[in-house]
């Protein structure tokens, strides 16, 4: 990190990736926790510091979400500071915690992600809440839910650069392999492109394999100094950047629950992924070329290929191709959602980022289900409603 003291990952845990009807969210994260400490070779009473992410979908008990958790392990006077973010809040947690190690408040804390997602489309606010029909139609009846406006933007792909939608197909077969693997994943069934393709359409042109499904799962990473994490006789895997971004004025991406844009574009659109991913790379003082393997957006196929561009690794209009030509794949010049992604994993909006950060850690540990071999430097990003974007960049 530009300045301060470096910070370490210590330990990681998560709980696997599903439906879980008969458990709370508060399980499912100290799942996570419990499996974080047993991996640092720490107790819960080492923790100094927490930062967590709300579960939007929890009601009240989820707007304190890291005090619920804490609950399970017995309270010990630490702070603990809750995050809201939309999906990209897992790596705001995580940025929270290392801003608190690197200044020299603490020097062992822990971020963590849990949440339930409620099945289907995600509602318009909390399922336990009324929605006023005014809200509800305005808002939501009229604007676009998801999967409407990644095929938008799919199609603009199809007529600016000739993207096809056997390309989308290669991206989930891809990601089906790292699924397979992960005992993580919710979705561990190899898929052909055939297979791919003869799924139903949602949204043209997105078939049903190609979207990702909304779920339930918790992921925990314990940080610490270097200090720390050399008397721990850990791996000095590093956090080299974590960093936020949000949208730059003229920018016209359609939005959730957007209504309408301006029909001129002043901006780059989905600005928030640049502004994330530049500071980034600044501040882990290295660029795109640098990166060994990257966990990138997979809510759709459309967002991996866009995604790629956005942040840097090719040239606008390239992606497609290089799909094509397995550059994304294991054995290609930089493997992208090795873990399956969220192709494999379906979205838990709080803890996505965190996810992505675990699974690359066991890449830079050597110890991942898919392993790319000679793995240094890992990139890690989730983007999230309201224009909410974040990026993590580790190092081994």
């Amino acid at each position: 990190m530009k300045y301060g003291r470096e910070v370490a990952v210590l330990g990681i845990g998560m709980h696997p990736w599903g439906m879980f009807p008969d458990k709370d969210f508060t399980e499912l994260g100290a799942h996570a926790i419990r499996e974080a400490l047993q991996d640092a070779g720490l107790e819960w009473q080492d923790i100094q510091f927490m930062g967590s992410g709300i579960d939007q979908w929890r009601g009240t008990s989820g707007l304190w979400a890291g005090n619920e958790i804490a609950l399970r392990f017995g309270e010990i006077g630490i702070p603990i500071i809750n995050v809201s973010n939309a999906c990209a809040t897992g790596v705001y947690s995580l940025k929270v915690v290392c801003d608190q190690i690197r200044l020299g408040d603490y020097d062992i804390g822990l971020a963590i992600g849990a949440g339930k997602s409620p099945g289907g489309m995600f509602p318009l606010i909390s399922p336990a809440t009324p929605v006023p029909a005014d809200v509800q139609v305005v808002s939501w009846k009229i604007g676009l839910p998801n999967p409407s406006f990644w095929a938008m933007y799919m199609m603009r792909r199809m007529l600016d650069y000739g993207d096809t939608e056997e390309m989308l197909a290669k991206i989930k077969v891809k990601s089906s392999k790292g699924g397979t693997a992960n005992p993580y994943a919710r979705y561990r069934k190899e898929y052909t492109i055939q297979e791919v393709l003869a799924s139903p359409m949602v949204c043209y042109p997105l078939r049903l394999f190609e979207i990702c499904a909304t779920s339930q799962g918790a992921a925990a990473v314990i940080l610490g100094s270097l200090d720390v994490a050399r008397r721990l006789g850990k791996k000095p895997i590093t956090v080299a950047a974590a960093t936020a971004g949000s949208p730059l004025y003229g920018d016209s991406t359609l939005r959730l629950r957007t209504i309408s844009s301006s029909a001129r574009e002043t901006g780059p659109y989905f600005s928030e992924a640049i502004t994330a991913s530049r500071r980034a790379f600044e501040e882990a003082g290295i660029g795109p070329e640098d990166i060994d393997i990257a966990e990138i957006p997979d809510n759709s196929g459309w967002h991996e290929l866009q995604y790629f561009e956005l942040d840097g690794f090719c040239k606008p209009g390239e992606a497609g191709h290089l799909v094509n030509e397995g550059y994304t794949d294991i054995g290609g010049k930089l493997p992208v959602n090795m873990s399956g992604g969220m192709a494999s994993y379906g979205e838990v909006t709080n803890a996505q980022g965190l996810q992505q950060v675990c699974d690359m850690v066991r890449q830079l540990r050597d110890q991942a289900s898919r392993q790319v071999p000679g793995v240094k430097t890992g990139f890690c990003q989730t983007y999230g409603g309201g224009g909410n974007n974040s990026v993590a960049i580790l190092k081994s």
